[in-house]
């Protein structure tokens, strides 16, 4: 039962009627009267000092002006009757006799020729009052003369006559506020404040009170209005106070009967609606934590105006069959709260003709266990999958060696015995390889079962696919498919990665056989290697987190794969392939097993009918095979001592960038982000500026590149990012940027940019 509240009167509040406006900003007329007042005063008394200041300004400036054409006039015509006779003491008199002035910076005496006589100039302030006059004697001239007047007498008196101003006006609102507030506490406050007691007075409850003091007529009326209403609200207030009485007991009946009720409902964890027949709201009860909307929000409004569209559809049905067969009708249904999926439970029954009774219980608990108790059971049935591949490559894996020894260790025995120059050198070696990779193909089944790369080595990744395009499996997959083109793109900088070559190998032929199989006629397959350098987490089929790595992609434009069959793509066993030609179904876990074995990530992108893009991440190792380049080739790239300035947010980052460019002959420094390197550049200069594109916090490359040129021109630098090429960077590139080099860079790459950057300015 729902209690109905009775509609009573409330009791009148004893607390004054006039402060019970202070819920609401309340605002001083005498405050905004004296606040308008001074504020005028003010601004035109600012007005006039402005424009006597500025008149004194310039009238100082003219004398100032004046008094250098007075100087220039007067050293022109003392000047005239020693330089006439050549007289070189008298004119370092005259010159040092103006020189003792204060005022004069500087003087340049020069003869008919132009060459200097006498010199004097004094470090002083810039953009001082020039004057050249000639030097004429009898008509003649026979000379120069050039004064400079210092302008820091100006200054003073213009420092002095605007700080007077300041002054001035400090103490005129200082005097203007004191005399406002005083003359508006006589005229204002005062009547108002008498008006104000009184009617504190009658909100107090003297209602007799007459408001005797108030002598104002705009007051007086005021206050008999509120006498008025002070005899309307003794009225009111006695005829309420019976009201009240009567209220009270009935709300004690009520509260206690609603206690009780409400008692009952908190005691049951269920949500509880009541629906009319019209599928509008009459009562909710429940947790809001539990609800898309508050419960005080839903009373009065449809199931439409309050659930989502779907959910509200499948409560109308199930109201509507409520009340035809007067049955409880139990349903599920899920709802999004909060960023995550909540499953509830929901009992309808109708009570009567038009009113319906709903429970609704949170089952998202029992929901997540029954989700996470078949995650488990999946996990089982992997499990179980991958220790019956153990048990038969372990079955199988003794006798298939057995076999497999022949293929590998005759060769090596005929080989020994063979020379050098034989013609069956090749041949043997070619069989004796094909014996180590068949051997290897029987770990790959041994590694699917237990993980772990068992041979870790020094590996090129481009090495890997140019020798699977050249072997045997890859001719043999040509034969089978021999429409298919293929594309690769190899990057020549491409660094070295730690790990096994014959599981690298493996993984390169199930990836493009799988590529060729899903192709049709007039197939492509394109296979790409790059470096590529992870700023932040990146989430996908798999999470790659942070880091340097070597990239393989493949890429084909065949049927594509479905969802429900890239979720299955990894499992042993589980293929679309031909059977019997192309594939058992191994390839993919094998696939899977070597890039978890070497630490990698891989992520797959598929439409059906669109193609299919397998991209693996294999981390790179900082043992490359750099020693091995040969060394005149650094040596050709080494740098002179060049000013080099790097510019990256990642402190390894940082370190690396100079101790390459350290080995290279460079004076390096560093800092660690864009606002850094643009307060470097404000104190000192540098040849060249090694600046990372993303920077996070703070400004780009971009930006940073941009105040740096506004600051030196035509700076150069070298723009490096772990990102491809974008739109910004070519931004840089316009805007002057030399090269772009990507993350991570070899210590030749990096080398040759700075070195390319550098001489193109040269020419």
């Amino acid at each position: 039962m729902i209690s109905k509240r009775n509609n009573f009167p409330e009791p009148v509040s004893q607390s004054p009627p006039i402060r019970g406006i202070g819920s609401l900003r309340r605002r001083s007329i005498s405050t905004e009267l004296a606040f308008s007042l001074v504020l005028l005063v003010f601004l035109v008394e600012g007005i006039l000092l402005i424009l006597i200041y500025n008149r004194q300004a310039d009238e100082l400036y003219r004398q100032l002006q004046a008094k250098a054409d007075e100087y220039a006039v007067n050293l022109s015509e003392t000047l005239a009757v020693p330089i006439w006779d050549y007289d070189d003491e008298q004119i370092r008199r005259i010159g040092e006799s103006f020189a003792r002035n204060d005022l004069v910076t500087s003087i340049l005496i020069l003869d008919a020729k132009g060459t200097v006589i006498y010199e004097f100039s004094r470090n002083t302030a810039e953009n001082p009052i020039v004057r050249v006059v000639p030097i004429i004697h009898i008509g003649k001239p026979i000379g120069q003369a050039r004064i400079s007047l210092s302008l820091d007498t100006y200054r003073q008196d213009l420092t002095w006559l605007r700080n007077t101003a300041i002054l001035i006006l400090a103490v005129s609102l200082v005097v203007i506020i004191l005399a406002t507030r005083i003359v508006l506490r006589v005229l204002m406050r005062m009547p108002l404040a008498i008006l104000r007691q009184g009617m504190d007075r009658v909100a107090r409850g003297d209602y007799d009170y007459g408001f005797d003091e108030v002598h104002h007529d705009e007051l007086a009326d005021i206050a008999r209005r509120f006498s008025k209403m002070a005899e309307e609200i003794r009225k009111r207030e006695q005829s309420l106070q019976k009201e009240a009485a009567e209220r009270k007991r009935a709300e004690d009946k009520s509260r206690e009967s609603e206690a009780r009720s409400q008692a009952i409902l908190d005691a049951i964890p269920d949500i509880m609606f009541q629906f009319d027949r019209d599928g509008r709201f009459i009562d909710v009860r429940g947790k809001p934590g539990n609800l898309t909307v508050l419960p005080d929000q839903c009373i009065g409004r449809k199931i439409e105006h309050v659930m989502p569209g779907p959910i509200a559809r499948i409560f109308r049905n199930q109201l509507v069959r409520t009340f035809e067969t007067r049955q409880v009708r139990v349903f599920e249904y899920d709802l999004p709260i909060e960023d995550a999926v909540r499953y509830y439970e929901c009992r309808l029954v109708a009570v009567s003709d038009d009113l319906a009774l709903g429970m609704v219980r949170d089952i998202s608990e029992r929901v997540t266990a029954a989700a996470e108790k078949k995650r488990l059971m999946d996990q089982l049935q992997r499990a179980q999958k991958m220790e019956a591949i153990g048990m038969l490559a372990g079955g199988v894996a003794h006798d298939l060696n057995n076999v497999l020894s022949g293929l590998v260790s005759y060769p090596e025995l005929i080989l020994m015995d063979l020379p050098e120059e034989s013609p069956l050198q090749k041949p043997i070696r070619t069989i004796q390889r094909s014996g180590e990779r068949a051997a290897n193909i029987v770990q790959d089944l041994l590694t699917l079962a237990r993980r772990g790369v068992s041979v870790a080595e020094i590996v090129s990744l481009n090495q890997v696919v140019r020798e699977y395009l050249k072997s045997p499996e890859y001719e043999t997959l040509r034969s089978h498919h021999p429409d298919f083109q293929l594309e690769t793109e190899l990057a020549d900088d491409l660094l070295d990665i730690s790990g096994s070559p014959v599981h690298l190998a493996k993984t390169v032929m199930n990836l493009i056989s799988n590529a060729a199989e899903a192709t049709m006629r007039e197939g492509l397959i394109r296979i790409e290697t790059e470096n590529r350098y992870i700023d932040a987490p990146i989430k996908g089929y798999d999470d790659i987190e942070e880091g340097d790595y070597v990239v393989l992609t493949v890429t084909d434009n065949g049927i594509g794969i479905s969802h429900e069959d890239i979720d299955r793509i990894f499992e042993p066993f589980y293929t679309k392939k031909v059977m019997g030609r192309s594939g058992t179904g191994l390839g993919m876990a094998v696939v899977w097993g070597t890039v978890k074995d070497h630490r990698g990530y891989i992520d797959i992108q598929s439409k059906p009918a669109q193609g299919t893009t397998v991209t693996i991440f294999l981390p790179s190792t900082k043992e490359h095979r750099m020693q091995t380049r040969a060394p005149e080739t650094v040596e050709n790239l080494m740098g002179d001592g060049e000013r080099i300035l790097v510019v990256d947010d990642v402190k390894e980052q940082r370190e690396i960038a100079t101790g390459m460019l350290t080995r290279l002959g460079y004076d390096v420094a560093s800092v660690s982000s864009g606002e850094a390197a643009v307060e470097y550049l404000r104190e000192q200069r540098v040849d060249l500026l090694v600046l990372d594109m993303i920077m996070d916090p703070g400004i780009d490359g971009l930006e940073t590149y941009r105040r740096i040129i506004h600051m030196h021109p035509g700076q150069r630098a070298v723009i490096t990012s772990g990102f491809s090429e974008s739109d910004r960077v070519q931004e840089a590139r316009k805007l002057g940027a030399g090269a772009y080099v990507k993350k991570p860079y070899r210590l030749e790459t990096i080398a040759r940019a700075i070195r390319d950057v550098l001489k193109s300015h040269e020419k």
